[in-house]
């Protein structure tokens, strides 16, 4: 065997972790043992090699934790997500609406992009959520899961009152989201981390620069297919 598959045979090896782990400690032993007036026991090395494995257990298992809420997801058959984002360009108000609809396979069933002017921020974030849902409503979906990265729009249809609705300054929008939700179907709208969102915030981005544009993708464009294959990659 020469050295180099020596070597890699080490690298892949199920204990490497462990191994690694407990040479830095033997060098730190030999360390402590020559610079120091109170070396080391060899029991000393054991627990220091056994708590940084704990450590190192625990950091494997956050980082687990934490891409795996930092993923797209498909929904659970038969349902449908929708992901939707809206955006905006503060210099001349204009605003980008996008998304995609994809299946419990993580197929597409269609897409939007649409670009208008005189709005805002979050009135481009309540469009976009409307145009997706008309979509799906048309589309023929009756169990759907919303997903958008804007916690304010997602806050606003937690609860499907509309009591107060008038006083909102985009009232008009918010109660024909709230009449689509009342229709005969099942939709659930959440708020997820941007990271998951790029599809929609990428359809979006086109809308913005194309104003006046209303697109339905029937196939994703060739300018969202790396977005959709991270997703596919989770």
């Amino acid at each position: 065997m020469d050295c180099f598959q020596w070597l890699k045979g080490i690298i892949l090896h199920k204990d490497a972790i462990k191994l690694s782990i407990t040479l830095w400690w033997v060098w730190r032993f030999r360390n402590n043992m020559l610079f120091t007036a109170e070396p080391w026991t060899i029991s000393v090395v054991r627990r220091k090699v056994t708590l940084s494995m704990v450590e190192n257990n625990v950091y494997n298992a956050k980082r687990c934790l934490g891409d795996e809420s930092t993923r797209w997801r498909p929904p659970e058959h038969p349902w449908v997500k929708l992901n939707t984002d809206g955006s905006w360009l503060t210099g001349s108000y204009a605003m980008g609406m996008g998304g995609a609809i994809r299946d419990w396979t993580g197929m597409w069933r269609g897409g939007f992009s649409r670009g208008t002017l005189h709005g805002d921020a979050l009135r481009a974030e309540l469009l976009a959520l409307e145009d997706g849902l008309t979509c799906c409503w048309e589309g023929g979906f009756r169990k759907v899961r919303c997903e958008c990265d804007c916690l304010g729009a997602a806050m606003l249809f937690q609860e499907r009152s509309m009591d107060r609705d008038y006083l909102h300054n985009h009232y008009d929008v918010i109660r024909r989201i709230k009449r689509l939700l009342a229709r005969d179907w099942v939709v659930y709208v959440s708020h997820i981390p941007r990271e998951i969102n790029s599809v929609a915030h990428t359809l979006a981005n086109w809308g913005v620069r194309n104003i006046g544009s209303n697109v339905f993708w029937r196939s994703p464009p060739e300018f969202v297919l790396l977005q959709l294959g991270k997703d596919s990659m989770s």
